[in-house]
């Protein structure tokens, strides 16, 4: 059973563009490419839940996002990198911090549609990325929202709270309450 292309959701989401929106751009670039593509909202839709594009349509997808977002995105970040690879164990801090909102996004996901969870290296690696950060690096935005330390000391000590939660009462009862958390709290606003 494949697993559902949660980092491609959280691109798509992220630049706003719609399924057929996403088919029709990478059919205009095939076609200025000299490739004849008849991909729709159902190819996205397969995409999404884990099939791979054929031939040169994971680049496509790829430029696609990348020039819609303005910024870099390799294969991997648009979770069309090769299924036989290990996971990586490290990744550069502007990476995971683009990765993690789509985890959150997945996460609350699955809990609302009984979509398949994470499992196997792909959960473990962002949380051990977590408790060992790569080098810190400038991964500050433009948006409409300024973080400041407020912020920060705000996310540090729901941090504790879900963390004595967690030893408390488990975390079946609490991991709800952290994805919610993350979601509406530390996740970038559109």
């Amino acid at each position: 059973m494949r697993e559902p292309n949660t980092l491609l959701d959280a691109l798509l989401d992220e630049s706003g563009m719609s399924r057929a929106g996403l088919a029709a751009r990478v059919n205009q670039h095939g076609a200025a490419a000299g490739h004849a593509l008849t991909y729709d909202h159902t190819s996205v839709g397969r995409w999404l839940a884990g099939q791979r594009p054929r031939g040169h349509a994971a680049e496509l997808v790829r430029c696609v996002l990348a020039s819609s977002l303005g910024r870099e995105l390799g294969l991997d970040d648009v979770g069309f990198g090769h299924a036989n690879a290990p996971a990586p164990v490290a990744i550069d801090l502007e990476r995971f911090v683009n990765r993690a909102p789509a985890l959150w996004h997945s996460d609350r996901e699955s809990q609302s549609s009984n979509a398949p969870v994470t499992v196997g290296l792909n959960a473990i690696a962002p949380v051990w990325e977590w408790e060992n950060p790569p080098e810190d690096s400038d991964v500050s935005r433009h948006g409409t929202t300024r973080v400041d330390f407020e912020d920060v000391g705000y996310i540090q000590i729901a941090r504790d709270r879900y963390e004595q939660m967690y030893r408390k009462i488990g975390g079946v009862a609490t991991r709800g309450r952290v994805v919610f958390f993350l979601n509406e709290y530390a996740a970038p606003t559109a």
